[in-house]
């Protein structure tokens, strides 16, 4: 079907965003996709880079089945310099840390990979200009995207993604620790008893944007103790405009929702959550850790998170990207997440493929003597 499909790649006219507003939001509620290309999080981030971007557009026959966004930038690594094109990214890290997962192409249900196909096609043969199409954060399927023989895949960042498939069951944070290991569920029995029994632990939702911004900024404070000196978002003020926007414009939507765990008036944790399509995408958290490692703030937050979600009907918590033995222990779904560069077969990068395969067989060598 890829033959049959036709791309372009224009200006955005900001005097037509209610006409692209009408189509996008016509493609998702039929797409199989993320928050992260609904219109909630996409009308921010266009704003947030000023409109730099320039809209994708996929048409099978006169009807439109696949909608995104791209932008070019120049990466210099390791001497090797690259014109590159970012799907619904900027390719500055700065305005990029925002980090968008389940990047993808907004496509049609059931053409995802003739539309990613056609786009790869139309990279090879119309914009020879450009060494490399970078897709991701998104699941590793996207490596398997037919493509032209002159392109080779490459992938550029790899980690795992953890998820709860929520049952009606698990409304009882009892019923929940069932399905958990015996050591997760000792360790979660022994945490709530420390913080004077789980019927003292309460969650309370923010419920306006001024409260959710305001648990948002304290969540910060947590955060940059955490992570200090180790790159918090909360530091890149760019971040934080962002997520004052999104916080914003979309709370009353119903696709934002950040919970405050607390005891007797002191808060163990901020979870900012995003909710989109039943699921509830967990984005970040702000913890206060203790020095007893008996408490697991963390870990006990997320499993009264994910009962609380699971008695409001809703079908999935993924707790998205990143290693974390917290994750693993809560989910019942792991898979993996890359960041994909779909490259010209040129002498450089043909180079540094070749190095790459040499450098993984002599490590692979080493290991086997040992």
């Amino acid at each position: 079907m890829s033959e049959k499909l036709t791309v372009n790649i224009t200006d955005i006219n900001t005097q037509e965003l209610e006409q692209l507003k009408r189509q996008w939001v016509t493609l998702e509620s039929s797409a199989k996709n993320s928050i992260f290309t609904s219109w909630y999080w996409i009308s921010i981030w266009l704003e947030y880079i000023n409109y730099s971007a320039k809209l994708l557009t996929v048409r099978f026959e006169n009807k439109l089945v696949g909608l995104a966004f791209v932008n070019a930038s120049c990466q210099t690594k390791n001497g090797l310099s690259s014109n590159q094109l970012w799907l619904n990214r900027t390719g500055n890290s700065s305005l990029d840390q925002i980090w968008n997962e389940y990047n993808d192409i907004l496509c049609e249900k059931g053409l995802e990979y003739s539309i990613r196909s056609a786009v790869l096609s139309y990279f090879d043969q119309d914009l020879t200009h450009i060494d490399e199409f970078v897709i991701g954060v998104s699941n590793k399927n996207i490596s398997q995207t037919p493509t032209p023989n002159s392109l080779m895949q490459y992938t550029s960042w790899k980690t795992n993604s953890y998820a709860t498939y929520l049952k009606p069951d698990y409304a009882s944070w009892d019923k929940y620790l069932q399905s958990l290991s015996k050591n997760t569920r000792n360790q979660l029995k022994r945490s709530a008893k420390l913080y004077g029994g789980a019927e003292n632990i309460s969650i309370s939702s923010a419920n306006s944007s001024k409260q959710a911004k305001e648990f948002f900024n304290a969540a910060g404070e947590f955060h940059k103790l955490r992570w200090a000196n180790q790159n918090s978002g909360f530091e890149n003020k760019h971040f934080v405009n962002f997520h004052h926007q999104l916080i914003e414009d979309t709370f009353t939507l119903g696709s934002i929702d950040i919970i405050k765990v607390h005891i007797s008036g002191k808060t163990i944790c901020y979870l900012y959550n995003l909710i989109y399509k039943e699921t509830v995408y967990f984005y970040l958290s702000g913890i206060e850790y203790s020095n007893d490692n008996r408490y697991k703030p963390g870990l006990l937050s997320h499993s009264l998170a994910i009962s609380h979600y699971a008695s409001l009907g809703y079908k999935k918590y993924d707790f998205m990207g990143g290693e974390g033995r917290y994750k693993n222990s809560l989910s019942n779904k792991k898979s993996a997440m890359i960041i994909s560069n779909f490259r010209r077969k040129t002498l450089p990068f043909l180079t540094s493929h070749f190095l790459r395969k040499a450098k993984t067989a002599s490590l692979n060598l080493l290991k086997k003597s040992n």
